[in-house]
């Protein structure tokens, strides 16, 4: 059995779909005409964090700057709103909370208020000039890039702690900054922002902090190492490590060295962790050396003790068992006087 379906029939069917097609879209183009609906009407009025006044009384283009695609002639109108006389104390910001900036913005622009973007506070100062923002931060960047050089190409900053703004109280002022300590490390770093006259003339100082990683590559354990175990190479492997995290890592310096502290698998052997192995060790036999100005003996004793060079230790006599102090004179010889 087949169903066949008339196109009169079928274009019937369809007919109540069509009109409601096409009233949505006289419906839109209606809306678009009166405006209710259209591109212009999306732009913002975004209110800056920081700004800088030159004029007796602060109007809205001094503070804000239309975001989208705006309404020029809207805009040069709101620009010119009057909204409070600007602080007679010139050179020193004010801070405007942002529930009191929208208040004063409600007050003035009426319902065109809720076009503005506001911040969780805006700081103004009259006269002067202001440097916020990513501009702050990218002449920190910097100058800490350059302070930062030689201490390797891996080096990452983090954790800023700094000023969102900083104002200067003159036009003519600039920026200084300067690290608090006499050279950046790993870690914590402390810095100065000052404002500098041009006679040299410190007006203003803000500080500021940074974390500095420092990728190396560093000496690490291959293996569990216990206390007094002698490294050798067998037991080192090299990895890379932040070492704003840990201090005085061993560089790999040569020489004879054993561990004082035991080193797990992975982890960097720091200075506090080793120390230079000792010329002569507990356990050890010892050549003992007796002199003076008519013979010398020499004979096979214990040492009691570690001892480095100049140090006294006490050796066991291996044929007598008696002990005896001496001091240690090279690798593995102690002297007795």
């Amino acid at each position: 059995m087949s169903i066949s379906l008339h196109k009169d029939m079928f274009f019937k069917a369809q007919k109540p779909c069509l009109f409601a097609l096409a009233s949505l879209l006289a419906l839109v183009a209606v809306f678009m005409a009166s405006g209710v609906v259209s591109a212009a009407d999306e732009w913002r009025i975004k209110v800056k964090g920081a700004v800088c006044v030159h004029e007796p009384v602060v109007q809205l283009g001094h503070i804000a700057h239309p975001v989208g695609d705006y309404d020029r002639d809207a805009w040069k109108r709101l620009a010119s709103t009057r909204l409070w006389k600007a602080s007679t104390r010139k050179g020193r910001p004010v801070v405007v909370p942002r529930a009191k900036l929208e208040n004063i913005l409600k007050y003035y622009l009426k319902e065109e208020a809720a076009r503005c973007v506001l911040p969780l506070k805006m700081a103004i100062q009259t006269g002067g000039r202001v440097v916020a923002g990513q501009d702050l931060r990218n002449r920190v960047v910097e100058f800490l890039t350059i302070h930062s050089r030689g201490m390797g190409e891996d080096v990452e900053f983090k954790n800023f702690a700094m000023p969102d703004e900083f104002f200067l109280p003159n036009t003519y002022d600039k920026i200084e900054l300067a690290l608090s300590d006499e050279a950046m490390s790993p870690g914590t770093n402390r810095f100065v922002l000052r404002a500098k006259t041009p006679d040299g003339k410190i007006t203003r100082t803000k500080t500021g902090s940074v974390f500095v990683s420092v990728w190396k590559t560093v000496p690490c354990a291959s293996r569990p190492v216990n206390r007094n175990e002698r490294l050798t190479s067998d037991k080192i492997t090299f990895i890379k490590k932040n070492v704003a995290y840990m201090a005085n890592v061993w560089d790999g310096e040569k020489g004879a060295w054993r561990v004082k502290r035991p080193v797990g698998t992975g982890q960097p052997f720091l200075m506090t962790n080793i120390e230079p192995m000792p010329m002569v060790t507990k356990g050890d036999v010892i050549t003992l050396v007796y002199k003076n100005k008519r013979i010398q003996l020499t004979t096979k004793v214990e040492a009691l003790g570690d001892g480095h060079l100049g140090q006294n230790i006490t050796v066991r006599n291996l044929q007598s068992k008696r002990i005896i102090a001496a001091t240690v004179v090279d690798n593995g010889v102690a002297k007795v006087r």
